[in-house]
């Protein structure tokens, strides 16, 4: 069973290299046949974490918009699309940029029809030994990849014979995705922040004057009588209560979206070391 290599890419374009799919069931059976260039708009239907995403991690979306060709449906909405994960880097502390390497391996019919995607060839000279690598905008605080509902075009660089018969079979079994009603995965959950409370001011209380001697002259041969005046009382002052301070509350970061891909041409023995590594 021919296979061969495939990348993703999200909001743009992404370059794929398929053959016709061997093993119809009848040689003298319909067929579509879809030319190079064709465009699969895609949707991920299970999220890529960024803590512990690793080669060889399963990568699953459906088509989000049905294709039809020549007035008939050639691949309705909802049709599975699988593949795998084939190398991860991270964002780092100096830059917000994540890479994804990624094989799609099989488009699956909702009647259980499926066409396995071609793998590089150990020729060289093999049309199709390309791999494609996403780059993402995310910042280490990101703790996604890839979002459920997460929009992406796959374009076919080669023809695609698919058996007519199975796909009309497909059709009324197959239910479309709603990608922008899809709950996203991510575990981030903002704060509202908190404006503080105000303290209480101090308390005071005002002293009393005091009262001055009070002189009372002697008669003659008589000393002056002298009556203490009253000592004043002190200002008594109440510590006010301190006031909280606010919180600023957390925020999440934006959503992680695909910049850029690029077709990268690997040796086998390369692609053979990124699908084993951990």
């Amino acid at each position: 069973m021919a296979r061969r290599w495939f990348g993703i890419s999200l909001g743009f374009v992404c370059a794929v290299a398929l053959l016709p799919a061997s093993g119809q069931e009848n040689g003298a059976a319909a067929a579509i046949d879809l030319k190079a260039g064709t465009k699969l708009e895609l949707a991920v239907t299970g999220p890529v974490w960024a803590a512990n995403a690793k080669a060889g991690d399963p990568l699953h979306a459906q088509l989000a918009f049905p294709l039809a060709q020549n007035g008939s449906i050639a691949i309705p909405a909802g049709t599975w699309v699988e593949g795998t994960i084939e190398r991860v880097q991270r964002p780092t502390r100096r830059t917000s940029r994540a890479e994804l390497d990624i094989l799609l391996t099989k488009i699956i019919f909702a009647n259980g029809y499926v066409v396995p995607l071609p793998v590089p060839s150990p020729d060289p000279t093999s049309p199709a030994p390309t791999l494609e690598r996403a780059t993402i905008e995310a910042t280490r605080a990101n703790d996604l990849l890839l979002d459920n509902g997460t929009q992406f075009e796959m374009t076919l660089a080669a023809p695609l014979d698919l058996n007519a018969a199975q796909v009309t079979a497909a059709i009324p079994r197959s239910h479309a995705p709603e990608p922008g009603k899809l709950m996203s995965a991510t575990m981030c959950r903002p704060t509202p922040g908190s404006p503080g409370t105000p303290g209480t001011p101090d308390t005071v209380i005002p002293g009393s004057p005091g009262t001055p001697s009070t002189t009372i002259p002697g008669g003659p041969g008589m000393p002056d009588i002298t009556i203490p005046g009253s000592p004043g009382t002190p200002t008594t002052v109440i510590p006010g209560t301190p006031g909280t301070a606010g919180s600023a509350g957390t925020t999440c970061p934006g959503p992680p979206i695909v910049v850029s891909v690029v077709p990268i041409a690997r040796s086998i023995e390369t692609r053979s070391a990124a699908t084993k590594s951990p």
